[in-house]
Parts: C-alpha cells; sequence; structure tokens
C-alpha cells in the first residue's frame, strides 16, 4: 500500500494502493464508494470512500449494496474479485449472494496501526 489519508472536514477517506497505470477504470461501487483499478493487470489502485466514519456505522446494520450491475460484466467480475482479496478486503467486507446484482458492502473501521498496514502491502 502506497498511502492513506483521511479529510476529517470533508470525512473521506482516500487509500493509494499502486501507481495509476495506463489502463485504468474507476467504478462507483455502491454511491460513496469509488474503486479505482488496473484494467490489464487486475490490481487496485484507489480507492476513495465519501463520509467514511458515517459509512463505518451505517454500515453494521445496513450493509450497502453494490452498484455494479450497470457496468459491463468483465469489470464487474474484477471489482468483485478485488473487493474479495487484501487490500481492498482490509477496507471493505462483502456479503455475498447468488446474483452479483444483491452483493452487498460493509466498510470497516480502519485502525491505523503498523500491523495493518503491513499486512495490506
Amino acid at each position: 500500500m502506497k498511502e492513506i489519508n483521511y479529510d476529517p472536514e470533508g470525512d473521506i477517506l482516500t487509500v493509494h494502493f499502486l501507481d495509476y497505470a495506463k489502463q485504468h477504470a474507476g467504478l462507483e461501487i455502491t454511491d460513496n464508494i469509488v474503486l479505482y483499478f488496473d484494467t490489464v493487470n487486475e490490481k487496485p489502485l484507489e480507492m476513495i470512500l465519501i463520509c467514511y466514519s458515517r459509512l463505518v456505522t451505517y454500515t453494521r446494520k445496513n450493509p450497502l449494496k453494490l452498484k455494479l450491475s450497470k457496468y459491463p460484466k468483465r469489470l464487474q467480475k474484477i471489482a468483485l474479485k478485488l473487493i474479495q482479496q487484501p487490500p481492498v478486503s482490509n477496507f471493505l467486507e462483502l456479503n455475498a449472494s447468488d446474483t452479483a446484482a444483491y452483493h452487498t458492502v460493509r466498510v470497516k473501521k480502519l485502525v491505523l496501526e503498523p500491523k495493518i498496514l503491513e499486512e495490506t502491502v
């Protein structure tokens, strides 16, 4: 992981995993979460969580429905794969269902400890 930035005034958490690739995509996976990834190597590049602290609290009881159905199947498949494995899974917990249209996600509370940062590399 390259860098984690939190803007307390805007309540925005930005996680930089890798430098941007030439061929990348950004998907709005929920109303408040955008995931950017390398479409060739299928690696996460950046994730932005808007209203982060509210998302952590809200999603404990009410997981957010993923909004991937509006994207091409190939991009949906990559996004789902990335959400389920580190480093993205260190921030999001996927609740899978029978169809991608009904997947939901919870936002994990981030603890900035060296151990957590080392695991995400």
